[in-house]
């Protein structure tokens, strides 16, 4: 009398791969056209601003030269409370116009800024690893994200590490944590100005 023993098991099977080859290459096609439509829209948004404060100093050296002449005619012969009131409104408006400008200075520095990190971060883009946020400070900074091949997180660290607003910076924190039921892994950099790696 013959036996037989079923030695087929389930765990024998091969497993599926968690994010196919054709779902990678869709989702590397989104995050270049997402990173490319943002370049773009960063650039228009800096040009702007630009011809915006181009204007404003145009318009600040007209009302410097408005209030050098009043302050002449003042000079030259006696003052009247036309002219002083004035005087006064032309001076009120130029400190405005110079705190505009300082603020609008002070905001295309920040859109220049974040333009040359969005454009090194498309230099060094990897298929296997995506950028989930980022936060970038003059003293530190903080990177989140998740891989499905941890081994390319090391090389994309000291690509990043080029950056020029990381210079300075020295990365003393990186977590690398598995997802349940995923091959995929999350990953946490922390650098700070100085601080031993």
């Amino acid at each position: 009398m013959k036996q037989q023993v079923n030695l087929f098991s389930v765990s024998l099977l091969p497993l599926k791969p968690v994010l196919p080859l054709a779902a990678l290459l869709k989702l590397v096609l989104v995050i270049f056209v997402f990173a490319a439509a943002l370049l773009a829209a960063l650039h228009f948004y800096t040009k702007q601003q630009q011809q915006q404060l181009f204007t404003l100093q145009q318009q600040q050296q007209q009302l410097q030269t408005q209030a050098e002449l009043l302050q002449q005619a003042l000079i030259q012969r006696a003052p009247e409370q036309a002219l002083l009131q004035q005087q006064e409104a032309l001076q009120r408006e130029l400190q405005q116009q110079q705190v505009l400008l300082q603020f609008l200075g002070l905001r295309q520095q920040s859109a220049a800024k974040f333009s040359k990190v969005f454009s090194h971060l498309v230099v060094i883009d990897q298929p296997q690893l995506w950028l989930s946020r980022f936060v970038l400070e003059p003293h530190q900074s903080f990177w989140q994200g998740f891989t499905s091949l941890p081994g390319s997180v090391a090389l994309w660290l000291e690509q990043l590490a080029q950056l020029e607003q990381l210079q300075g910076q020295q990365f003393q924190q990186i977590q690398l944590q598995q997802l349940q039921n995923s091959s995929t892994v999350q990953f946490s950099l922390q650098a700070q100005q100085g601080a031993a790696p």
